[in-house]
């Protein structure tokens, strides 16, 4: 179901604000912006002491959103941000926080989130921004490259090398924005992000590419382990809801 955790709100040039529910379960996430430069923020999202979202920029965000959802249209002032997290189990009364930290004022806050969705199991995922241009992700699902400054990267005559435990390769930058614009369905900033890996399950992933390249970030999407008592209310919950669906009929 949707709810709202906050409307029409204003967070000042240089502070921050959280907003929080109580949910069962969460599986989307939703911040709607307005302000011409309200890339410069950042969102970091924490269910219970895990962080879901690590202070991440909304400008990664934002790219990451044109490949779920096309609530990005290029000439509106107003834009939208879609955290897929696919399904976390609050476990112990875990409340959901979301923090959105503004270098520029931002206006016209709205934060809502898909939670409580009976079907969803625990698949959680969770994204983590990297600045290092050397490091290794566990549990990668997609990784994708942009340069924080919002500079275009389908230029960037660089490379990134890429290693897993079942390949290795080393794409271009260039190479990883015609990936990103062949799978993003938002419109506009074609030029402006790379999608450097998509894998069908998850795998711990080094990323190593050279400093002097325009970009300067890689945005993952790491999918958690599921602790038992998580697993366990998943499919209580799912057994519950089937059968109130079969009574009901």
């Amino acid at each position: 179901m949707l709810v709202t955790l906050a409307v029409n709100q204003t967070i000042g040039l240089g502070t921050s604000a959280t907003y929080t529910y109580s949910p069962q379960s969460v599986q989307k996430i939703f911040v709607r912006v307005a302000d011409a430069d309200w890339e410069s923020g950042t969102l970091n999202v924490q269910i219970g002491s895990k962080t879901i979202v690590n202070s991440a920029s909304l400008w990664g965000l934002r790219l990451f959103t044109n490949m779920i959802s096309g609530a990005l249209p290029n000439a509106s002032a107003s834009k939208c941000l879609v955290i897929d997290i696919g399904s976390h189990q609050c476990i112990s009364q875990d409340n959901l926080y979301v923090t959105l930290s503004a270098v520029n004022e931002l206006t016209n806050v709205d934060v809502s989130a898909i939670v409580d969705e009976p079907f969803s199991g625990s698949a959680p995922i969770k994204y983590t921004e990297y600045s290092d241009n050397t490091f290794t992700a566990t549990n990668v699902l997609t990784a994708i490259s942009y340069d924080n400054a919002r500079a275009v990267v389908e230029g960037d005559n660089f490379t990134c090398d890429i290693k897993t435990d079942l390949y290795s390769s080393s794409p271009n930058f260039i190479s990883a924005n015609s990936y990103y614009q062949s799978e993003i369905v938002g419109e506009g900033f074609w030029g402006y992000g790379g999608l450097l890996v998509k894998h069908d399950v998850p795998l711990n992933t080094s990323f190593n590419y050279n400093s002097s390249a325009v970009t300067d970030r890689i945005l993952t999407a790491e999918l958690m382990a599921s602790s038992h008592a998580q697993i366990v209310k998943g499919r209580r919950t799912a057994s519950l809801s089937r059968k109130a669906t079969l009574s009901s009929k």
